[in-house]
């Protein structure tokens, strides 16, 4: 079995070899850092930061980054130093979770003096949830014959859901469990909905699993139920601490 850990650490050397003292850091970030990493099925998300991201940058960068797509994993996010600390507004979900759950692979770390603006994280959520489920129910539409590929959205669309659940937790001021379950099972509860659907695809996703189910199964039912309930609520919440 591959350590994501020791890859992405072999990439952030080769990063330092080619970029030397503009490399400014090199952050791990998303499941890998969470410990709750699936072979084949969790990408190794890197964040890669640079003193300025010009022609040099890419053209150096670029070799590593086409390798390491090539192996199946997301491309870096590079981005300048300065260009990272002027979007914490734009990205406030991705940093608070960065700030939950990281590893510094190169240089210092990025987060250590960013805050995150209780109305970005609200304004994001209540924006990216509303599309996911559009995209979930776009989704159930195409595959509604195809229980196969169904059952391929459901655990697709679940690590986005289980973000949004935990920036839930963030913006009612409750501590955020590292380990996805017990997010799903605390955010279910403060919002009053069933845990079980999410839960049951939890266990597929990270089981490797194949996962059929006709769209109308109770789990793609209870499902899709809990999803459009999530975003009821972080719509309810932004209205009453407007």
């Amino acid at each position: 079995m591959t350590d994501p850990r020791k890859t992405a650490a072999e990439l952030a050397q080769a990063l330092e070899a080619r970029l030397g003292g503009r490399l400014q850091s090199v952050l791990l970030f998303g499941s890998v850092a969470r410990g709750e990493a699936v072979e084949g099925v969790s990408d190794i998300n890197i964040l890669v930061l640079l003193d300025r991201v010009d022609a040099a940058a890419l053209e150096a960068v670029g070799p590593l980054a086409r390798r390491w797509a090539n192996a199946g994993n997301t491309v870096p996010l590079v981005m300048a130093e300065d260009e990272w600390r002027r979007a914490a507004d734009v990205f406030a979900i991705e940093l608070s979770d960065m700030k939950d759950a990281h590893v510094i692979l190169h240089g210092r770390d990025p987060l250590a003096e960013l805050e995150v603006d209780p109305a970005a994280l609200r304004l994001q959520v209540e924006r990216e949830i509303r599309g996911k489920l559009l995209q979930l129910r776009e989704g159930m539409l195409v595959s509604a014959e195809d229980e196969m590929a169904l059952g391929r959205l459901l655990m697709v669309a679940l690590p986005s859901f289980v973000t949004y659940l935990r920036a839930t937790l963030r913006l009612l001021g409750r501590p955020v469990p590292m380990k996805s379950t017990e997010v799903i099972t605390e955010a279910a509860r403060r919002i009053g909905v069933p845990p079980k659907p999410l839960l049951q695809v939890w266990e597929a996703r990270a089981t490797a699993r194949p996962l059929h189910a006709g769209v109308a199964d109770p789990l793609v039912r209870d499902y899709y139920a809990v999803a459009e309930a999530t975003a009821a609520f972080v719509d309810q919440l932004s209205e009453s601490r407007s």
